[in-house]
């Protein structure tokens, strides 16, 4: 059949550029992933930041394409644009009140709805005595169905120079 416009039940209307729009549906629903990462992050004093710096730094020396969103300033449909089409998903939550943040269990909510398929994922986390917060990420990593090859990384407080080279 000869298409002459997209219109979903919700979303942009398309009546130009058909066949690249068509192509960029079928990449989605084939959940198909490019080689590049996302790393997403919530923080309270800093040091999950440091952490999402420093492993964005190691993925981009590998010559793997990377972008780093805090959830305090990045709205959650621009990041998922990214999510649905990078391979690695790093996500990281410091622990707050023997649990992760807020935005980062809304931003999993999000991601758990549009199921994402074909991802590596990497849950990490700073925390002051506990340290909950990148169990529970990894967790939801794991019931969204994404593969998980290295077990949650975790940072006490601050992370000092050692760890952050390891962490890269």
């Amino acid at each position: 059949l000869k298409i002459d416009i997209i219109a979903p039940s919700h979303g942009l209307m398309w009546k130009a550029n058909i066949p690249d729009i068509l192509a960029e549906y079928k990449k989605w629903s084939n959940h198909e992933s490019e080689e590049k990462a996302v790393v997403i992050y919530d923080t309270m004093w800093g040091s999950t930041e440091i952490m999402a710096n420093k492993i964005a730094e190691g993925l981009y020396e590998t010559g793997i394409s990377v972008r780093v969103y805090n959830l305090k300033n990045s709205d959650i449909s621009d990041i998922m644009t990214h999510v649905l089409t990078a391979k690695y998903i790093l996500i990281g939550s410091p622990t707050l009140n023997n649990g992760m943040m807020p935005t980062i269990g809304a931003f999993l909510t999000y991601v758990k709805g549009l199921k994402p398929k074909n991802k590596i994922g990497l849950a990490f986390g700073s925390y002051g005595w506990s340290g909950q917060a990148a169990g529970m990420v990894e967790d939801a990593m794991k019931e969204i169905g994404w593969k998980v090859p290295i077990e949650k990384l975790r940072i006490a407080y601050v992370p000092d120079i050692t760890e952050l080279d390891e962490l890269k």
